[in-house]
């Protein structure tokens, strides 16, 4: 997601909006019934709360309110026309914008503090009360990297555009947000995740016995966890930005092929964040044991 103003796109078709109307309802069920599912099993026992889970819980915040902001206003795009006024454009439409960076900051600083965890075990560990610093940052700059898009938003004639200084302006500002959504982070994840996959495989050193067995099936399992979340960040963000620079760096028909791709981009956009619960949190055990413990609670509950 770049400076997403929405006057650049074209209205899609009968068929292709109803399909697409379709995958954000259901986009907005499952991403909402996933994030509160962990935000719910995250904050149940405080005392409980490790640096991961905390980052976990940040992940789901953000992402939880990314889907609740922007694909109710996707759905109701569809049904109405959405008059977007000044103060839409520079405080409601900027809004999205800042929930994807706090979720992508989080993601690499999920990545980097794993890092340091499972490659120095021996190193003191992050203490909760940095980690809450940790998180408060990740808030603060991702509003102040927000902070240009909303000044020069305004509404044109019921719909968002960006009044820049210049064009370069605007060209800085889209190759800003791609290095620091997409590159930066890309680059990070990846190295961290490089490094705990070589750990992990060198310390697995081939043995008969069953707890070294079950210990290189462990670490297997999480290499290939750990592949996944970079191919899935790949996959579902890139697109995206790379229709926001052809569309700023590119000619007219650089534009069109923007347009086409922003059609699959908007949608893998919201996609990520309802897939982020699945890939951090279903993929653990022991959340997938406090996932089963909250239900029979409830249940419990419910019978008595």
């Amino acid at each position: 997601m770049s400076n997403n103003t929405d006057a650049d796109r074209d209205p899609p078709s009968t068929d292709e909006g109803n399909v697409e109307l379709g995958f954000y309802i259901a986009s907005l069920i499952l991403g909402f019934g996933g994030n509160s599912l962990v935000i719910t099993v995250m904050s149940r026992k405080k005392h409980r709360r490790s640096i991961p889970r905390l980052f976990i819980l940040n992940l789901a915040i953000s992402d939880l309110s990314l889907i609740m902001i922007e694909t109710p206003i996707f759905i109701y795009s569809y049904i109405s026309t959405i008059y977007r006024n000044s103060y839409y454009c520079r405080l409601l439409t900027p809004l999205p914008t800042i929930f994807y960076f706090v979720s992508i900051f989080t993601i690499f600083s999920m990545a980097v503090h794993r890092c340091r965890l499972i490659t120095n075990p021996y190193r003191p560990k992050m203490r909760k009360r940095n980690a809450y610093i940790w998180i408060a940052a990740i808030w603060f700059s991702s509003l102040i990297m927000v902070l240009p898009f909303s000044v020069v938003s305004e509404a044109n004639n019921g719909i968002c555009d960006e009044s820049w200084p210049s064009i370069n302006h605007r060209k800085a500002y889209t190759i800003a947000l791609f290095i620091l959504q997409f590159v930066i982070p890309l680059l990070i994840i990846s190295v961290a995740y490089a490094r705990i996959g070589i750990y992990l495989w060198r310390s697995a050193i081939p043995q008969s016995s069953l707890p070294a067995l079950k210990r290189r099936k462990e670490n297997i399992q999480v290499i290939k966890t750990l592949a996944m979340i970079v191919i899935l960040f790949v996959i579902c963000l890139l697109p995206g930005q790379i229709a926001w620079l052809l569309l700023d760096f590119g000619g007219q028909k650089e534009s069109e092929i923007a347009q086409t791709i922003f059609k699959f981009g908007d949608i893998l956009n919201i996609l990520h964040p309802c897939l982020n619960p699945i890939v951090y949190g279903l993929s653990n055990e022991h959340f997938r044991r406090e996932c089963i413990q909250l239900f029979f609670d409830c249940f419990t509950r419910g019978s008595k």
